[in-house]
């Protein structure tokens, strides 16, 4: 079933309803008269949302508000797993995650460095690559070092701002999915403005 949001005391006003085929298809089509009354002359586009029902009239799913002129394409999966409320925390220490991947990094400014050295004993070098490569050299201990200096102040920020903002245990990295993806149910919906190609990965 499709919905128009509206604010304040006006009731939502009903745009139509479908019924899924067997692979799953379905298309509203509704005209303005259906929501834009003459007491919401200025209301402007529709507010759109989707309530799915099983086939014994349960709610499974209503989808978030969405503003459009012409047409909304949505792609809905619902979910297949079983929440586990023992399941690991995915988002737990993520931002030391990020550091650590951060460092490997450095890693690879020093090997590098390394490489380049093995490089400029070859004798047989040309000219313009041994130039270039002994240019690069000269820098890398710079890079080494103030690479070594933004590690040392991010490891800062996440070990005393974040701890005390309690974002160092979580790392959640936002609200398209919930908290605790594992131990609870939850169904993904797609939308997009106009028919365009898509594909579930």
């Amino acid at each position: 079933m499709a919905y128009d949001d509206d604010p304040l005391i006006n009731p939502d006003d009903f745009l139509g309803e479908s019924t899924t085929d067997a692979g799953g298809r379905f298309a509203i089509a509704f005209d303005r008269s259906l929501f834009q009354r003459f007491w919401e002359f200025f209301e402007g586009e529709p507010d759109i949302y989707l309530i799915l029902q099983g086939r014994t009239g349960n709610e499974i799913l209503q989808t978030k508000i969405h503003r459009t002129g012409h047409e909304i394409e949505y792609h809905i999966r619902l979910a297949q797993h079983t929440p586990d409320p023992n399941a690991k925390d995915i988002y737990a220490a993520n931002a030391n995650r990020l550091v650590n991947m951060l460092g490997e990094v450095g890693s690879l400014i020093g090997i590098e460095g390394a490489l380049n050295l093995d490089v400029l004993a070859n004798p047989g070098l040309p000219t313009d690559v041994r130039a270039q490569l002994e240019g690069f050299g000269r820098g890398a201990d710079d890079r080494l070092s103030n690479f070594n200096q933004f590690s040392a102040v991010l490891n800062g920020v996440v070990n005393q701002v974040l701890e005390e903002r309690g974002l160092r245990r979580i790392g959640y990295d936002g609200p398209q999915v919930p908290r605790l993806p594992r131990r609870e149910r939850y169904d993904q919906v797609i939308t997009w403005p106009r028919k365009e190609a898509f594909r579930w990965g």
